[in-house]
């Protein structure tokens, strides 16, 4: 939001600054106060309604709405942002023309405010797919969630467990060790980084992982080292893995 909010800013901060010296060296003739009071009046309801764009770019956003739907939903939406755009800067306008002793008329209205759409409907159209593009996508409903059971495949042999039943697990050559609350101890053949993604487990060591909501205390051990208890067992914590010391630290916390 914040990212596409500054973007906007700085973009139609630009535009104007670019339009109105523009306008001030095509129309000479025109006081250089009026050129001003129409560029800024414009750019200031044109900030000030960014918020209709940025609801409307979370509630319709591709891959959520049928294109179709999705259209017409903005098309509807960038009408009613147009016209509360044409009777902000109106307003405004009339007031600094009456504090200067003038009159302000945007012209026919049939004829006038066609043209402010147009333009309204370019600017509320690049704002809604700026918001699409700097958006973060929400994180998939089963993201940092290890599953509940997991299949220990030994050969021909699956022993199903209980992930909440798993203390840690260690690397033992080609195979790594599981180390279960029951105190057995099945062997599979898989890797400890396919095991961390897979379980959420914490890498504690180099040949160790272990379940951090099994913890259930941390020792110091001399040189930055710690001992890791899970209940009866106890696993190493090598001061290379200070971010899993910290994880453990906070989540007992």
């Amino acid at each position: 939001m914040w990212l596409s909010a500054f973007l906007v800013v700085g973009v139609v901060s630009a535009f104007t600054l670019i339009n109105t010296l523009t306008m001030q060296a095509d129309r000479p003739q025109t006081p250089a106060w009026e050129i001003w009071t129409w560029s800024i009046t414009s750019a200031i309801f044109t900030l000030g309604l960014i918020w209709i764009p940025w609801i409307a770019a979370r509630l319709a956003s591709p891959g959520q709405t049928p294109w179709l739907a999705l259209i017409a939903i903005h098309l509807a939406v960038g009408v009613v942002y147009s016209g509360l755009h044409v009777a902000g800067f109106v307003a405004a306008r009339n007031l600094v023309y009456a504090l200067a002793g003038e009159t302000y008329g945007l012209g026919p209205l049939l004829e006038d405010f066609p043209y402010e759409l147009r333009k309204d409907l370019l600017t509320y159209g690049s704002t809604v797919a700026l918001f699409w593009l700097t958006r973060k996508d929400p994180a998939p409903a089963n993201q940092n969630h290890s599953p509940t059971l997991f299949d220990i495949k030994d050969g021909k042999r699956i022993t199903r467990i209980e992930v909440a039943s798993l203390l840690a697990v260690r690397g033992a050559g080609n195979y790594v060790e599981f180390l279960l609350e029951n105190g057995s101890r099945p062997l599979m053949r898989v890797t400890l980084v396919a095991l961390q993604k897979e379980l959420g487990l914490v890498r504690v060591h180099r040949s160790w992982l272990l379940n951090p909501s099994c913890v259930t205390g941390l020792s110091p051990d001399g040189s930055g080292d710690w001992t890791v208890q899970l209940g009866s067992l106890q696993v190493p914590l090598s001061r290379r893995y200070a971010a899993a010391l910290d994880a453990l630290r906070a989540a007992s916390s």
